[in-house]
């Protein structure tokens, strides 16, 4: 492979493409830091080679971290509390809205919409009352059928003897 004349280092070396069992994309890549990778970045060397060592100093002790930790939790919990408010308001007003743009639909339902469901009931009326009345002739019809039966059976009669 030829390669340009002032190329860099880094296209000088063939880069090597590891594959999982199935030859499909990279292999498992080790899991690097946060630090190890902000150690890595060029600026935080130069940053850490101009600062004083009094401000590296401060930097590493953990004195000033916790009450800047302690208001930032502050300051997430005030957020989340006002972004709950707000999604309570949110709701509160979609949800007024929508009913008070519902009622002329539940009033014109209760209007027009309701005799009709109660007329309708009230024509099935008949119906339900024939169907209660044939089932109730029916069940009848079967157990006066049941009791000649069992009045004509042999054993029925040596029962009522003893």
């Amino acid at each position: 492979m030829a390669l340009p004349r002032g190329a860099p280092p880094a296209m000088m070396q063939q880069s090597r493409l590891e594959t999982d069992t199935i030859g499909a994309g990279e292999g498992p890549q080790p899991a690097a830091s946060w630090s190890t990778w902000v150690t890595r970045q060029g600026w935080m060397r130069w940053w850490a080679y101009h600062i004083p060592p009094s401000w590296v100093q401060w930097w590493t002790t953990s004195g000033w971290r916790q009450p800047l930790q302690r208001m930032l939790w502050g300051v997430e919990g005030t957020l989340y509390l006002l972004l709950a408010l707000m999604l309570c308001h949110a709701l509160f007003t979609t949800g007024s809205h929508l009913l008070s743009s519902l009622w002329p639909v539940v009033a014109a339902v209760w209007r027009h919409l309701l005799p009709a469901v109660l007329l309708l009931i009230l024509s099935a009326l008949p119906a339900l009352l024939f169907t209660a009345s044939f089932l109730l002739l029916f069940s009848t019809l079967l157990s006066l059928v049941g009791l000649l039966t069992s009045m004509t059976h042999p054993g029925y009669a040596q029962d009522l003897v003893q």
